[in-house]
């Protein structure tokens, strides 16, 4: 525990004074700023699309500041599966956002798109203790895969290619991912908005029949 929050304090010190760390996540190794050169390095570094946005590393007080979500149910429904395996939400801006509302332009720009933000839930100790560190000084913490766009996760820091760890300004190792498979899925991704999956990522089959039954109770209910 110890060495989780030296390493949470040292990773969040070098995103807050707007570097960028590469560091362990449950579903494979990330990129992680809050600035604008941070962030626009993960682009350069990734080769991504800038169109693309960035995941907002969040748990479910940041979550409450940034979404709107479409049901006061969803909330409990986001909170339960969070607590058992990670995840990804789509959710509605919320207009009246304190977090978003520090953001400078290019960081909104990266970390919505449209009226959209996508926040990543139960993504592991490390990186949800830096969200939280970050929460106190009302920032958020956006972040993407260690990988070159449109390749799968990387589960050890050694897979990670060279390029992108000789990119950032601190590097954590923080052994093997938790979550591991053959085909390197990454998180899966539900817009609650549509209530359609846009990624079936780790632990699939078990948020889909979740959804599924949160869906028709609801359906049910409204009878």
């Amino acid at each position: 525990m110890k060495s989780l929050e030296a390493d949470a304090e040292r990773a969040y010190g070098v995103v807050r004074d707007g570097g960028l760390v590469l560091l362990p996540t449950d579903v494979g190794y990330g990129l992680i700023a809050c600035g604008d050169e941070g962030i626009a390095r993960i682009y350069r570094l990734k080769g991504r699309p800038r169109g693309k946005p960035c995941i907002t590393v969040a748990n479910t007080a940041i979550l409450d500041d940034v979404a709107e979500l479409a049901d006061d149910r969803l909330r409990v429904w986001i909170d339960q599966i969070a607590r058992r395996v990670p995840i990804a939400v789509v959710n509605r801006v919320r207009r009246d956002s304190t977090l978003l509302a520090r953001l400078t332009p290019y960081v909104r720009a990266q970390a919505t798109t449209g009226r959209t933000i996508a926040t990543f839930l139960n993504a592991g100790e490390l990186v949800s203790r830096i969200a939280e560190l970050a929460l106190v000084d009302e920032r958020i913490v956006v972040g993407s895969s260690a990988n070159t766009a449109f390749t799968g996760n990387n589960y050890a820091l050694e897979d990670v290619p060279d390029s992108i760890v000789s990119g950032v300004d601190l590097v954590v190792d923080g052994g093997p991912a938790r979550y591991r498979n053959p085909e390197r899925h990454a998180t899966t991704i539900l817009d609650l908005t549509v209530g359609e999956f846009l990624r079936k990522g780790i632990q699939f089959p078990m948020i889909e029949a979740a959804w599924h039954e949160f869906r028709d109770e609801a359906l049910r209910s409204a009878v």
